[in-house]
C-alpha cells in the first residue's frame, strides 16, 4: 500500500511540475506580447501626440493675429513684433516652442498627483523655415487677402457694377479727348490778337485755372491741413522679405481682382466726402492716388485728375450740342466784329466752347465734393451751366442737386483703375501703418513684420526612447495644392 501511494504522489508532482513550466513559458510569451503591444501603443500615442502638439502650436500662434488689423481692415496677420515694433521670426519661433511645450504636458502645473503620461514627450527643437510677409512681392500677399475680404463681404456680384462704370468710361472717348491740344491750336490761331475786350468770357474763365483748390472749393467747403509723417512707412524704407504668395489659386493682378482691390480700398479708406474725424490722414484714397505729404496736396492731385476727366467729357458734350454751339458762334461772331477780324469768328466760337467745357467741369467737381452725383456722359437735363451767360458768373454759382450718375468716390475708383498697381498697394500699406500706429500697443507697427503663412519643423523626444521629426505648414486661407 505504501509503495502504491508513494508512486501516485510522485506522478502527481511530476504532472504539477510540467504544468508549472508550461504556464511559465506561456506567461513569458504573454508578458512579452503585452510589453510589445504597450510599446507599440506608446509609440503610436507619442506619434499622434506629436502631430497634435505641432498642429496646436501652429494654431495657437496663428490665433495671435493683430486685433486692430482685423477690426479696422478685415485682415488676418500675425504681428511678429508682438507690440515691440521690432518684428522677428525668432520671436514667433519662441511662441511656437512655448505652445508646443505646454501641449506636451498640459497638466504639468495643475498640482495633480500620480498622473501618468504614455507619451512622455518634450520639445527638443523647433524652427520656422518659410513665411510670407504682407509686403512680399510688392504687397501682393496683403492684396490677395484684401481681395478675399471684399469677396467675402459682397460676393462676385459687385463686379458687374464696377465693370459697367469702367467700360462706359473706356467706350466714351473721354480718355482720347486731348482738350489741351485743341486749346493750344486755337490759341495759336488767335495769337497776336487782343482778347481782353470786356464781355469776353474766354479770358475770364481760363484766368481762373491757377490754384485748382481755390477754384473748386466754394464757401463753406473746408480742406484739411494735416501733414503726413511718411518717413519710415512701407513706401519709404527697405522691407523684410519672405517667400511671397504661396501657390496662388488666382492672379492678384488680374483685371477682375484689380477692380475688387479698388473696391476694397473704397470700402476701407476715407476720402473728402467720407472724412475721418481723427487720425493722421483725412483723405486716404486721395493719398493713395497722389502720394503727397499733406492732405491738401493729395486732395489737389485727386481733384485735378477728376477735373481733367470731367473737362474732357464736358468738352465732348458741348462741342456736340447744337444749341450751345449756336450760342458760342453768335458770341464769337460779335467778338470778331469788335476785333475787326470777322475771319476769327469760328476760332473764337470754338475757344468759348472750350471755356464752357472747362467751367462746366469746375461745377461738376464742386458738385461731387458737395456730395452730389455727376453722370459720366451728360444729357440735356444734367448741365450746371445751361446758357452762355452762366460763364460770367460760374464761380459764384452753387452746384445743382443730382442723385443720378457717379459719386465722388466712384470717380476716385475710376482713377484708381487707371493707377499703377504697385503704387496703390504700397500707399495702402502706408495708410494702414499710419492708422495702426495710433492704436494702443502698436506704436511701432510694421506691415513687413506681419505674417499670414508659415512652414515649421520640430523635433520631439519621448522619455521612453522615441524620437520624432515633423514638418507642417499653416495659413489663414486654404493652401491650394
Amino acid at each position: 500500500m505504501n509503495c502504491n501511494l508513494a508512486g501516485k504522489l510522485q506522478r502527481r508532482d511530476r504532472a504539477e511540475a510540467v504544468i508549472t513550466v508550461f504556464l511559465s513559458l506561456i506567461l513569458a510569451v504573454l508578458l512579452s506580447l503585452i510589453g510589445a503591444v504597450i510599446s507599440s501603443i506608446r509609440y503610436s500615442v507619442a506619434r499622434a501626440r506629436t502631430e497634435m502638439v505641432m498642429n496646436m502650436g501652429l494654431m495657437s500662434i496663428f490665433a495671435e493675429y493683430n486685433r486692430e488689423l482685423l477690426d479696422q481692415y478685415d485682415l488676418y496677420f500675425i504681428d511678429t513684433s508682438y507690440g515691440s515694433g521690432k518684428p522677428s521670426i525668432a520671436a514667433a519661433t519662441e511662441h511656437l516652442k512655448d505652445y508646443m511645450a505646454f501641449n506636451c504636458s498640459p497638466s504639468k502645473n495643475l498640482m495633480l498627483f500620480n498622473v501618468s503620461d504614455m507619451a512622455g514627450l518634450s520639445v527638443d527643437d523647433a524652427h520656422i523655415d518659410l513665411w510670407s510677409y504682407a509686403t512680399d512681392q510688392g504687397g501682393r500677399v496683403f492684396k490677395r487677402q484684401a481681395i478675399h475680404s471684399i469677396k467675402d463681404r459682397y460676393g462676385l456680384s459687385i463686379i458687374d457694377g464696377l465693370k459697367e462704370n469702367l467700360e462706359e468710361y473706356n467706350n466714351s472717348g473721354i480718355s482720347e479727348e486731348d482738350v489741351d491740344k485743341k486749346r493750344a491750336e486755337i490759341e495759336a490761331e488767335l495769337s497776336g490778337e487782343d482778347m481782353s475786350l470786356g464781355g469776353n468770357p474766354v479770358q475770364s474763365v481760363f484766368d481762373k485755372r491757377p490754384g485748382i483748390l481755390n477754384l473748386i472749393l466754394n464757401s463753406g467747403m473746408e480742406c484739411s491741413d494735416k501733414e503726413l509723417k511718411l518717413d519710415g512707412l512701407t513706401s519709404y524704407r527697405d522691407n523684410q522679405s519672405g517667400i511671397g504668395v504661396v501657390r496662388p489659386d488666382e492672379d492678384p493682378d488680374s483685371f477682375v481682382n484689380e477692380l475688387l482691390f479698388n473696391e476694397y480700398l473704397s470700402w476701407k479708406m476715407s476720402c473728402y466726402t467720407d472724412k475721418k474725424k481723427d487720425g493722421p490722414c483725412s483723405y486716404e484714397l486721395e493719398y493713395i492716388l497722389s502720394g503727397e505729404n499733406t492732405d491738401r496736396a493729395n486732395l489737389r492731385g485727386a481733384v485735378k485728375a477728376i477735373l481733367i476727366m470731367r473737362e474732357a467729357a464736358d468738352t465732348i458734350a458741348v462741342l456736340n450740342d447744337k444749341g450751345k454751339k449756336a450760342q458760342a458762334n453768335t458770341l464769337g461772331f460779335v467778338i470778331s466784329l469788335l476785333l475787326l477780324s470777322p475771319d476769327l469768328a469760328e476760332a473764337i466760337g470754338t475757344m468759348i466752347l472750350l471755356a464752357w467745357g472747362f467751367a462746366e467741369a469746375v461745377m461738376d467737381v464742386r458738385a461731387l465734393l458737395s456730395g452730389e452725383r455727376v453722370p459720366l456722359l451728360k444729357g440735356e437735363d444734367n448741365w450746371q451751366l445751361t446758357s452762355i451767360g452762366d460763364l460770367f458768373f460760374f464761380l459764384s454759382k452753387k452746384p445743382k442737386k443730382c442723385d443720378k450718375g457717379l459719386s465722388y468716390k466712384d470717380y476716385l475708383k475710376l482713377q484708381l483703375a487707371l493707377k499703377n498697381s504697385t503704387d496703390k498697394v504700397s500707399r495702402a500699406l502706408d495708410v494702414i501703418e499710419m492708422n495702426l500706429r495710433e492704436t494702443e500697443g502698436n506704436g511701432g507697427f510694421r506691415m513687413d513684420g506681419c505674417v499670414d503663412y508659415m512652414q515649421a519643423e520640430a523635433a520631439l523626444v519621448s522619455s521612453y526612447g522615441f524620437e520624432f521629426t515633423i514638418r507642417r505648414e499653416f495659413a489663414y486661407e486654404e493652401i491650394v495644392q
